[in-house]
């Protein structure tokens, strides 16, 4: 008998709205990557740099990835999620007061704090939230060091703290489910989460901080896993593909893949890069751009402040 896998039912949302808090891990690469070669390089913890909160080094180039998830359900409730929280935490306090999020960490109107990964610039900030909502609860992916879990104790963190497996499609509310995929990345990082959104008569919508394990893996997960998963509707996040702005053969090769999922919205940010943003548009996808406000540092990304909307089924898709 052949045997078949079940497709993962996320349930349906009536729309979804990403506002990008902030998208700047950091201001100026040259001075992290100098950071880090003289802390031993790459391939060292991330806890061996004395960066805030654990130092003071460079502390005016720290800034931090963060974003703030409205999802509508079929029956008009909102459900609001945070993902990530940022580094600095003066700059993260800037940047939810500018977007009205602090008051809603305040109100408890943020469901729970889901962190991508462990890196610095995603995780580090957490104080800022954790100041405004200290009973929120956090979702971390499998891997996650004593440290860092000692950090979210040390500022204050009087809620649940909920470990994603590799794999599994863990539903947070119906039409939204969280993924861990079991990466091993820079500073010795281990697992990162990953959002799926599924948008009555729209689709899947893919939302990730970094996407360590691959954009085009990201996308293939929706496809085998996630019924409904072959209508990919929206991206947005950091796409690794260019963090740096290097650039190659097998990166054009990703971005000349992205061309056969039929994505409808591109919302690129953080380490997607600019020269892979640019490489996107050359290849005709559909890239929304954003301002270039707020510290952002091309419209070409959605930047601070910008959103991505994914309309409701009754809404111009425009």
């Amino acid at each position: 008998m052949i045997q078949t896998t079940r497709l993962v039912a996320l349930g349906k949302l009536g729309r979804l709205r990403v506002l990008c808090i902030s998208e700047v891990g950091w201001l100026d690469n040259n001075t992290l990557l100098g950071d880090v070669k003289a802390a031993g390089g790459m391939s060292a913890s991330q806890y061996q740099l004395a960066w805030p909160p654990f130092g003071t080094l460079h502390a005016e180039n720290a800034a931090g990835v963060s974003a703030l998830i409205e999802a509508e359900e079929l029956d008009g409730k909102v459900c609001r999620l945070l993902f990530d929280t940022g580094w600095n935490s003066a700059w993260m306090e800037r940047r939810f007061a500018q977007e009205g999020v602090d008051r809603l960490l305040k109100r408890g109107e943020i469901a729970a704090l889901i962190i991508s990964h462990e890196h610095f610039d995603h995780f580090w900030g957490i104080g800022a939230t954790l100041r405004l909502c200290p009973g929120i609860t956090i979702y971390v992916p499998e891997g996650f060091r004593s440290e860092g879990l000692d950090l979210i104790k040390r500022q204050g963190h009087t809620g649940k703290v909920i470990t994603t497996r590799p794999g599994e499609a863990l539903q947070l509310f119906p039409g939204a489910a969280v993924v861990q995929f079991p990466v091993q990345t820079l500073l010795q990082v281990q697992g990162e989460n990953v959002l799926y959104f599924n948008v009555a008569n729209r689709g899947i919508t893919v939302v990730t901080g970094c996407g360590h394990g691959g954009v085009l893996n990201l996308l293939d997960y929706a496809r085998e896993k996630l019924e409904g998963g072959d209508r990919l509707y929206a991206v947005y996040g950091g796409l690794h593909i260019s963090p740096f702005e290097e650039w190659d053969e097998a990166r054009q090769r990703t971005v000349d893949a992205l061309r056969t999922y039929g994505i409808s919205r591109l919302g690129c940010n953080h380490c997607t890069g600019i020269k892979a943003v640019q490489a996107i548009i050359a290849a005709g996808l559909p890239v929304v751009k954003g301002t270039g406000r707020n510290g952002s540092k091309t419209d070409l990304f959605i930047g601070n402040g910008d959103v991505l909307e994914v309309p409701s089924a009754d809404q111009r898709d425009g």
